[in-house]
């Protein structure tokens, strides 16, 4: 009896020694990608951290997986699949699909290049990264549309709530840091913006700068029709 215990705790931890070198395997297991069908270059105005952002959100969905491929470069890469009765496969062995971004910053601002593999579903979720990225400042579907905030109160995002911002004393990135706004706190839009900034004056009369995007329109009134007139400008 002895013997045979011994034997079975022998197969056991062959078997468990299986299964994880198995899982190891496949966890490190490179896929045959598919080959390239189309690629672009341009030129746009994001920086290169909102363009992977971007591409995060709108390409990364299942079945494909968003991952960061160097300092400048991401993919998405096809980890699911579809068989023939409709199951969902384990891993994607061969033609693994794909798009690739690369985004690098130049004087003239943020190259761009896109590619998307052969097959069923890349192309077009490459497409609507590349459209998004070059409707232009204009275009009011796209999330990088000119903002301009109407004179009047405004208040910071939400997403400021709890954390103070400090407001710029010129209207560009390097300027120095002033006073600290908190959501609560009276700001009033005043003309004089330049560029992605808007300027602003608080309650004591110290007048600075906010990021456009980082601000919104909050009118006095609470009627519907102050609510619909503020919605203009988000």
């Amino acid at each position: 009896m002895p013997v045979v215990s011994q034997m079975e705790r022998w197969v056991v931890r062959g078997k468990d020694l299986q299964r994880r070198m198995l899982a190891a395997r496949e966890a490190h297991r490179l896929p045959l990608l598919a080959k390239e069908a189309q690629h672009w270059t341009f030129l746009a105005s994001a920086p290169p951290r909102e363009v992977f952002a971007v591409m995060e959100q709108m390409l990364g969905t299942f079945p494909f997986r968003f991952e960061l491929t160097g300092e400048s470069s991401a993919r998405i890469v096809e980890f699911r699949r579809k068989g023939l009765i409709g199951q969902w496969s384990r891993h994607v062995e061969i033609h693994t699909r794909w798009v690739t971004c690369e985004a690098r910053t130049e004087p003239s601002g943020t190259v761009v290049t896109v590619a998307a593999s052969k097959g069923r579903g890349p192309v077009p979720r490459a497409l609507q990264l590349v459209q998004l990225l070059t409707r232009g400042s204009e275009d009011a579907r796209t999330v990088y549309r000119r903002r301009a905030i109407p004179a009047g109160p405004v208040s910071l995002v939400a997403s400021w709530a709890g954390m103070p911002y400090e407001l710029f004393t010129e209207p560009r990135w390097d300027a120095p840091r002033g006073p600290r706004v908190l959501t609560a706190r009276g700001v009033e839009a005043i003309p004089g913006g330049s560029g992605p900034f808007t300027k602003v004056r608080l309650s004591d009369g110290t007048e600075g700068f906010i990021e456009t995007d980082q601000i919104v329109a909050a009118p006095e009134a609470s009627t519907r029709e102050a609510q619909l007139e503020a919605a203009r400008f988000v």
